[in-house]
């Protein structure tokens, strides 16, 4: 009886002993996904998607204007096309984001959120309110729907990014709002026209520095989890 006893506890040792390493591998896999998930949400590639589609969209603006004499604005057919491409940006992102945090919540989940509300507030009462205020005060077509319209955006969202990221000392996103506000700052003196390539230039190379960035801080971030701290 004894010894069949030991040949049982021996065998259950040693499945315990065979599985262990199955089970340490499912949670590590695990531990690796929800890490992603919880540092970085929205992957890089959707950020880099985004970038194309500014890019395209204020090539299509600058197209629109280039030549006018003297300048009108953008057409509305060329507007409408624009805010088609960025709602169709924005819902892709937005189904990423809500799959990708499915089930996460917690500080830093909360804390996204409010700095995505604060980023849309400066987008969508920066531009408008100085386009109207100066319209009231009678300057030109050149500024209300040129200057203003391309440049004015990249310096307001530009500069509420630069202070988000100052906050949580994060060097990429800083890095690159700081060169969208530069942008900005080119596009208020390249002309009504040239001002929406220059936007455009500006945002895409901003975008595009920061969805690399992020690429290699999950790739850095995923080797850690896997082979742990040394």
């Amino acid at each position: 009886m004894s010894n069949e006893h030991d040949v049982e506890a021996t065998t259950e040792a040693d499945d315990s002993d065979e599985l262990a390493p199955r089970e340490a591998a499912r949670l590590l896999a695990r531990a690796e996904r929800e890490a992603r998930r919880q540092f970085d949400p929205s992957p890089p590639w959707i950020t880099a998607f985004g970038g194309g589609v500014i890019l395209v969209a204020y090539g299509a603006l600058w197209l629109s204007v280039r030549g006018q004499h003297p300048y009108s604005g953008p057409s509305l057919g060329v507007v409408a096309l624009v805010y088609a491409a960025v709602a169709v940006s924005i819902a892709v992102s937005a189904k990423v984001y809500r799959r990708a945090t499915l089930g996460v919540e917690g500080p830093s989940v909360r804390q996204q959120r409010r700095e995505g509300v604060a980023i849309l507030a400066s987008l969508v009462l920066g531009s408008p309110v100085l386009q109207g205020a100066l319209y009231h005060y009678g300057a030109g077509d050149a500024i209300v729907y040129g200057v203003i319209p391309a440049a004015a955006p990249l310096i307001v969202v530009g500069t509420t990014v630069m202070g988000i990221a100052a906050s949580k000392a994060d060097r990429p996103q800083f890095s690159a709002a700081l060169a969208v506000v530069a942008g900005g700052v080119v596009a208020a003196f390249a002309g009504p026209s040239g001002a929406w390539l220059a936007a455009g230039i500006s945002l895409f190379v901003g975008v595009l520095v920061y969805a690399l960035a992020r690429a290699r801080s999950q790739r850095a971030q995923a080797a850690k989890i896997r082979h742990g701290p040394t």
